[in-house]
């Protein structure tokens, strides 16, 4: 995937589906010892690839990382209380991440402030109220995997097919129109 957010500069991700230690590794691993793993992964791969790597090649802007979930059995010991990333990441292919956060904050005021003299209770009712919210959106479904990861060429093809027909009917600035532009920043 690709995107242009200014006139001098793009962001181009590389990703694919494997549980190989040699992927797992390369988050710890150097930077150009990154650069040289996904050039090798990707080289010759089609489309503007080739142009993707060899600006890769020329940035230190640059990072690599490892798309997992956080599952803990507890999200809180004593007066100390997980919230958000640290309890229950969802994984970026979920798009639940600030969501699951947002929640999670409010269900956790809302159990302090029902029991400030009793944290251990808030917490507990914390995760008692969140647990099967969160079981839900950290069920990855298959079909979202296989679209994310295509495994054939078939299905690369009917990615691309369905990429373009969403491009071509104009259906991402018909969205933007219903998008406020953003004014500044915190």
């Amino acid at each position: 995937m690709s995107r242009t957010h200014s006139p001098t500069e793009g962001q181009a991700n590389f990703g694919f589906r494997d549980t190989s230690e040699e992927l797992r590794s390369m988050p710890k691993a150097p930077l150009e010892t990154q650069k040289q793993f996904w050039t090798q992964k990707f080289q010759d791969a089609g489309w503007q690839t080739d142009r993707f790597i060899k600006g890769m090649q020329t940035t230190d802007n640059s990072y690599c990382q490892e798309v997992v979930q956080i599952h803990t059995n507890t999200w809180s010991k004593r007066r100390v209380v997980l919230l958000a990333n640290t309890a229950h990441y969802p994984s970026p292919l979920t798009a639940m991440g600030t969501t699951s956060a947002l929640v999670g904050a409010y269900v956790l005021a809302g159990e302090i402030n029902r029991n400030s003299e009793d944290l251990p209770q808030a917490f507990a009712g914390y995760e008692r109220a969140l647990r099967p919210f969160i079981n839900s959106i950290q069920t990855l479904k298959p079909w979202m995997l296989r679209l994310m990861f295509p495994e054939s060429s078939s299905a690369i093809k009917l990615l691309h097919f369905v990429a373009a027909l969403l491009v071509f009917s104009r259906i991402p600035d018909l969205a933007a129109r219903f998008i406020p532009e953003e004014r500044g920043g915190w």
